[in-house]
């Protein structure tokens, strides 16, 4: 998969990074973490010395591939914002991303590659947990832990609720759809889902008003 680093040269230009990271992304998915970087290029409509301008070798590529799919469940920038916002909001935001990258057909393929990618690379099912669901993870159990903190939850475990208002939101659902056995969800029952969800998960652990 390493392909021999190069040094970087111009300075980056958004829109050649973001063409590259799509085409990195179509690429990995049609064809597996082999292909070259050359034909990334190529298909993004730059120079390969554009890539490795940009990217030092395919590894970090790699990375910023996945931590882009990270994004789908919740930015830097959005998660700046919580404390900005009241936590039926927050919650609210990152219930419907969340759930809406789950529910993406395109996640099974993921599923596929990685665990094809896995008996030569064995660390990439960790490295795409932690850069994906792992860190969307960690910043619910941030926000849960926030909310203790200021009164607005009960004491708990912040862990242990991230993990059951994670599951509350995807449920059995989850499986059926990665399965093949049901259609991913609708916009409404997403909506509904998420709602739902945090509807039991806030009976359960919000403070009763004082």
């Amino acid at each position: 998969m390493s392909e021999t680093p190069r040094q970087k040269g111009r300075p980056k230009d958004p829109l050649k990074t973001q063409a590259i990271l799509q085409a990195a992304r179509k690429l990995f998915l049609e064809q597996g973490l082999e292909v070259t970087t050359a034909e990334i290029a190529r298909v993004a409509g730059v120079a390969k010395a554009t890539l490795y301008a940009n990217f030092s070798d395919k590894e970090h590529l790699i990375e910023a591939v996945l931590r882009q799919e990270s994004d789908l469940t919740i930015s830097d920038h959005d998660f700046a914002q919580r404390h900005h916002l009241p936590l039926i909001e927050v919650l609210t935001a990152f219930g419907y991303r969340f759930v809406r990258f789950i529910n993406q057909r395109e996640l099974t393929g993921w599923d596929r590659l990685i665990a094809l990618a896995a008996v030569r690379h064995p660390d990439l099912p960790g490295r795409f947990y932690a850069a994906g669901p792992g860190r969307a993870q960690q910043m619910l159990e941030a926000i849960i832990a926030e909310a203790i903190e200021a009164g607005t939850l009960r004491a708990c475990d912040p862990q242990e609720a991230a993990d059951e208002l994670a599951g509350l939101w995807l449920g059995m659902t989850s499986l059926a759809i990665k399965l093949g056995a049901r259609p991913p969800l609708s916009d409404d029952e997403i909506k509904q889902r998420v709602e739902r969800a945090l509807d039991v998960f806030l009976r359960a652990y919000s403070l009763a008003p004082g």
